[in-house]
């Protein structure tokens, strides 16, 4: 399994964002949204809330999406596309 963060603020914010929090996967830099647009995700919640969590599973599809952090959501959709 591969965990990244994506996201289109600067570099130098998501270092800080990583930092703060203790992060040690990579955080990587998507200034004109193309991944969002790859999964026809340009805004994923009306409510344009971030951060937003998706799941894509080993076939590529979206397995899990949501706008507040869930842990026990989040951890049961990893174990599932794991189970795969």
């Amino acid at each position: 399994m591969r965990v990244w963060a994506i996201a289109t603020e600067p570099p130098e914010m998501l270092e800080e964002f990583r930092d703060a929090y203790g992060l040690s996967l990579p955080i990587l830099h998507d200034p004109r949204g193309q991944v969002f647009a790859q999964y026809q995700q340009e805004m994923p919640f009306a409510t344009g809330a971030f951060p937003q969590e998706i799941i894509v599973g080993p076939d590529g599809t979206i397995v899990y999406a949501h706008n507040r952090f869930e842990v026990e959501a989040v951890r049961a959709a990893l174990d599932a596309a794991l189970a795969e």
